[in-house]
């Protein structure tokens, strides 16, 4: 990754997500870098499962980059799962206390580890899909978003057309124009992205 490409990536990403204090999810940010041109995004192919991980890969990559600089400015943190990607501001007591860099992260060491892109061929996406998607999308936040969604059952037990109908009926109820809440919706279209990129990737191996 080109340190230049890399640097004006930061940036767009910064402010891309203090223009949404929210958060966006996973799925809405690669989609949004595929549609402005960034070159590390516009050949992402979000329905076969090797293009969506490196895409998937190169967003976390930033990410954890982006929050390390954020944290050793000490004025804001990152909050990064597939769910939400938001910046949260912090008092300097807890900024000095909770943003230090923290190096055992797992999930920071591996994704700032650029050999583990390089090194992922399809096969071992798959692989990687057969454990749980535990590097891609991990169980606990699909287990958030059915759970924001109002769904008991598991994903995988859920045909397409049964989930978006229960999508488009959440939508309906809780659309702003009939009086319901835009955060609340923002939530629920939050999680159905992040159950659209799960089940992107999944689909390629069932």
């Amino acid at each position: 990754m080109h340190t230049l490409d890399k640097f004006k990536l930061l940036v767009s990403l910064e402010q891309r997500l203090r223009d949404h204090p929210t958060g966006l999810s996973e799925y809405q940010l690669i989609t949004q870098l595929k549609q402005q041109q960034w070159p590390l995004f516009i050949q992402a192919n979000l329905s076969d499962a090797l293009s969506l991980f490196r895409s998937h890969f190169v967003l976390f990559h930033l990410l954890y980059s982006l929050r390390d600089t954020l944290r050793s400015a000490r004025q804001y943190d990152l909050q990064i799962s597939p769910l939400c990607i938001r910046l949260q501001a912090t008092s300097a007591v807890a900024a000095t206390a909770a943003q230090a860099i923290d190096i055992n992260d797992p999930l920071r060491t591996y994704y700032l580890n650029l050999e583990h892109l390089s090194g992922t061929d399809r096969n071992e996406v798959e692989r990687l899909l057969y454990q749980g998607l535990s590097h891609v999308v991990q169980p606990q936040h699909v287990t958030e978003a059915l759970t924001e969604l109002g769904i008991k059952q598991s994903l995988h037990s859920l045909d397409a057309q049964t989930l978006r109908h229960h999508y488009r009926q959440l939508v309906s109820r809780h659309h702003p124009d009939r009086g319901g809440c835009t955060e609340r919706l923002q939530r629920i279209n939050q999680a159905m992205d992040t159950l659209r990129t799960h089940q992107a990737l999944s689909r390629h191996i069932l």
